[in-house]
């Protein structure tokens, strides 16, 4: 069970977002090992290098298994948010801001 957000803190989360029907549906049908394993999709796409949050979260929605194809990407977003208040990733700039901001895995010695 990921203890930095799990499937009850997803939907309060979404809870004010603008979404379709079908994707709250996709989004509530999952389970704290579904989000596991995002978050994995997310850090095996990660290294060293500073990367876009957004494209990073594009190619993992892009790749993610079939039973996924309803999530919308505001949740590989979130997602990516939650890692990095985790601390499991770093972060440079404006998180609200995809298109700047960057995450990568942390750096050894902090």
């Amino acid at each position: 069970m990921t203890d930095f957000m799990d499937t009850i803190a997803l939907e309060a989360a979404i809870e004010h977002l603008d979404l379709e029907q079908e994707q709250r549906d996709a989004i509530a049908q999952l389970d704290d090992g579904d989000l596991e394993q995002i978050d994995q999709s997310i850090l095996s796409a990660l290294d060293s290098s500073w990367k876009k949050a957004g494209f990073i979260a594009s190619g993992v929605m892009i790749a993610a298994p079939d039973e996924h194809e309803e999530l919308p990407e505001v949740l590989y977003t979130i997602r990516i948010r939650a890692l990095v208040q985790a601390g499991r990733i770093e972060g440079k700039g404006d998180p609200q801001v995809l298109k700047t901001f960057e995450i990568r895995l942390p750096q050894g010695g902090r």
